[in-house]
């Protein structure tokens, strides 16, 4: 015993021996599968306690310190309507670390904390997998203009308690994910109950969602046609959808109780269950499908109910209501690819015999629990890659679809399994037509591929125009920094001395924006090309070097006017992103694609008289504020092995027939539309809209 004692003390003496303890793969944490309601539920109770797996912090990456707060989040449990500021968790604390964070509750605060935290920074990561590449938050747009806050913010903040209301939302002033609470009354009950939105694993993943889209697309919460908004609250209901299928003991249980199906009504393809029944919905706020099936099994498709009175595309305008269709075309896209991957095992388990699918084994569950995953995983995906494929303005429906199969195509060429059709099939189905196309074939759907014949000056860089353009880009690329790795040396301003690879990776896109902006101000021979390109003004309609004249456009912004009231002669751009994507297909493909959106915006007025006055140079009506910006711009992709353009997706400013639509949409002359609607909530869109959701 004496000489076993005596190795112990030698061990404490040189840490050397001490063994090496690794750090655990992941970070466990208990979250509701669904929301509060789904536990006191007795056919729902048994799967609505899950777990979330995160990986566990790096190195480089902010430690988790108790709020929780990391590299991305901060939140902060302060409760304004109590005048109550809760103690934060701490998630390192070995008590919690023992049993997977603190147990569902919604009477402990911190579990609140805990919930919010552990739900978003599942989105963010899933967002990371598609996308390759970090989240960034977007900037504050009302900082000064050189601060670091303008274009950056360091970590998103959530505020599990911000409000007694019945709200939720993302906002893109506070930079913020701000929850309410509130109380309701069952119809057949005395007492009230509390309904807390930062419970609900579908309104989290929602809130969060609309933050990262904001700092994609910075442009994405302007208002200007009846597709923009709706887009926003669609595509955060999908991120939240196909989230779900996930938690594989969730699925197993609501595959088996439905036979198979995805298409009944449930919690699969339900958004908010607690907040829909407390708000007088009798079930799920939302439903994923417009029309659902009425029979059980998967061998019967053409069977269907519908949830509510069916509407057309073209007679619906409220966002949510109108994001339902695009909601309902990408979950019945990803349905039909899970039947389709199934259909093989239905048909093995009842071969030879004479049962029906009434019942299901076990084994068979299993199987479609997980094809059921893999089918979500990847048409999650697809959606998010897609957003790196969207014009940065003024977006419609109908260019989503094009950018899902555009980004799908650029990465997997072959598709054996028809996923690309199965989209289109179901956008079709709900009346989301894409114009311009010939057809809705998906070869017909991508987007055009650069036509140089358009822009012969290009030739002088090379020995034909696509040659010229690669060497021209070869150049700018030389310029910019594309690794995603710290220089030496390299520190975070805002994280005490230590290294932050977000906040230097958000300062290497800065100063690659501040070169690619001074590269399109720079003179070039090459400036009519890239006008045709981008579908923009680069310099002034009299410059000598014209080679073909263009109509003068006084309304388009080059800049404050001097001291003399002299406005600059030279359109102006903004470069709203510069970011490199590198993503890795299913059968080892690789892209390397450098992504810059350029805008350009243009004097927009809602009277026409006024409109054709200003274009016409107008001194007056140039001297004040426009009734509205007019924006157009160009997303980009350039290959970073050689520097080829690969696509290029424009918004021209000068169309004026787009300009004409979204006035009719801002004074509402276009169908359907209220005067004014979405126009003063221009700040803080998301309360607006989300008002009694």
């Amino acid at each position: 015993m004496r000489s076993k004692l005596a190795s112990i003390d030698t061990m404490k003496d040189n840490p050397s021996l001490v063994p090496q303890v690794p750090k655990p793969p992941v970070r466990r944490l208990n979250v509701y599968a669904f929301d509060p309601q789904s536990s006191v539920e007795l056919k729902t109770a048994v799967i609505n306690h899950t777990i979330i797996e995160l990986p566990w912090e790096n190195r480089w990456e902010d430690q988790l310190e108790p709020g929780p707060v990391n590299d991305y989040l901060e939140v902060i449990d302060c409760d304004p309507s109590s005048g109550l500021f809760y103690a934060p968790t701490d998630l390192n604390d070995p008590l919690l670390l023992a049993q997977d964070g603190l147990p569902p509750s919604e009477g402990c605060p911190q579990f609140h904390q805990q919930m919010v935290f552990a739900v978003a920074m599942r989105t963010i990561r899933n967002f990371e997998r598609a996308l390759g590449r970090l989240v960034l938050w977007a900037g504050d747009r009302n900082a000064a203009k050189y601060s670091p806050e303008r274009n950056f913010t360091r970590r998103l903040r959530i505020y599990p308690h911000a409000l007694r209301e019945m709200n939720a939302y993302y906002s893109p002033s506070k930079r913020a994910l701000l929850f309410g609470y509130f109380k309701y009354q069952e119809s057949n009950a005395d007492a009230c109950t509390w309904v807390f939105t930062c419970l609900s694993q579908d309104i989290v993943a929602h809130e969060t969602t609309h933050a990262i889209l904001h700092g994609m697309q910075q442009r994405s919460i302007e208002a200007s046609n009846f597709d923009s908004l709706a887009f926003h609250e669609a595509f955060a209901d999908i991120i939240a959808l196909l989230q779900h299928f996930s938690m594989t003991n969730v699925v197993r249980h609501q595959l088996a109780q439905n036979k198979g199906s995805l298409r009944e009504p449930g919690l699969l393809n339900g958004l908010a269950l607690q907040f829909g029944h407390a708000t007088g919905s009798h079930g799920a706020l939302r439903y994923a499908l417009q029309y659902l099936k009425s029979s059980a099994t998967a061998a019967n498709p053409q069977e269907y109910k519908t949830i509510g009175k069916p509407k057309k595309l073209s007679e619906t305008f409220e966002a949510h209501e109108r994001g339902g269709f695009l909601v309902a075309a990408i979950f019945d896209a990803f349905v039909t690819i899970y039947e389709q991957k199934t259909a093989d095992l239905f048909r093995l388990a009842h071969s030879g015999t004479t049962s029906t699918q009434d019942y299901l084994s076990t084994e068979l569950v299993d199987r479609l629990a997980s094809e059921a995953g893999k089918a979500a995983d990847q048409v999650l995906r697809m959606c998010v890659r897609a957003l790196d494929y969207i014009p940065p303005v003024d977006l419609h429906f109908g260019e989503y679809l094009r950018a899902i199969i555009t980004a799908d195509t650029d990465l997997v060429a072959n598709d054996p399994m028809r996923y690309r059709i199965a989209f289109v099939e179901a956008f079709k189905k709900r009346g989301i037509t894409v114009p311009g196309c010939i057809s809705m074939a998906p070869e017909s759907l991508l987007w055009d591929e650069p036509d140089l014949t358009e822009a012969p000056e290009f030739a002088g860089a090379g020995d034909s125009p696509e040659d010229g353009l690669s060497n021209v880009f070869a150049y700018l690329l030389n310029q910019l920094e594309l690794s995603g790795s710290l220089k030496a040396g390299g520190r975070g301003s805002s994280g005490g001395g230590r290294r932050n690879l977000r906040e230097a990776a958000m300062q290497s896109i800065q100063r690659n924006q501040a070169r690619i902006y001074d590269w399109f101000k720079e003179d070039s021979p090459y400036d009519e090309g890239w006008e045709k390109l981008v579908g923009m003004r680069l310099i002034a309609f009299d410059d000598p070097r014209r080679k073909l004249p263009v109509d003068n456009m006084p309304t388009l912004w080059t800049g404050k006017a001097d001291e003399n009231g002299v406005f600059p002669q030279v359109p102006t751009v903004e470069v709203h992103s510069a970011r490199i994507a590198r993503r890795v297909g299913p059968e080892g493909q690789e892209t390397h694609h450098l992504i810059i959106q350029i805008t350009q915006k243009r004097r927009g007025y809602d009277d026409p008289a006024d409109q054709d006055k200003a274009d016409a140079g107008d001194v007056a009506l140039l001297a004040r504020d426009p009734d509205f910006w007019f924006r157009g711009g160009a997303t980009m992709h350039i290959d970073l092995r050689d520097g080829k353009l690969i696509r290029i997706i424009r918004k021209n400013v000068c169309d004026n027939k787009r300009l004409a639509a979204q006035r009719a949409f801002r004074t509402g002359q276009a169908q359907g539309r209220a005067p004014g609607l979405y126009l003063h909530a221009n700040s803080e869109p998301f309360a607006f809209l989300h008002r009694g959701l």
